[in-house]
């Protein structure tokens, strides 16, 4: 997805890899309230799972949308120290 060290992405893949990134954190979020939905109703427990749910699941979002974001900004600056070899 991203670029090797020295070659430039196409600037529409650029466009279409940071829109999807406001996609991340809503996703996360109506996922988890939906699967805490369904616990509710199938553990007879009100509302309480789909807020926790929901709140675990903008949370998790976020912290995709930031780890991706850090990963992008390490290859873009050329530091690519992300655990992997280098396969340049």
């Amino acid at each position: 997805m991203f670029p090797r060290r020295g070659k430039q992405l196409n600037p529409w893949a650029q466009v279409a890899f940071y829109s999807s990134l406001g996609f991340i954190l809503p996703v996360a979020t109506v996922g988890g309230y939906f699967l805490g939905s369904h616990l509710d109703r199938w553990l007879h427990s009100a509302p309480a799972l789909a807020v926790l749910l929901g709140i675990v699941g903008a949370a998790a979002g976020i912290y995709e949308v930031l780890k991706i974001l850090m990963r992008a900004e390490r290859r873009a600056s050329g530091n690519n120290s992300d655990n992997r070899p280098n396969s340049s």
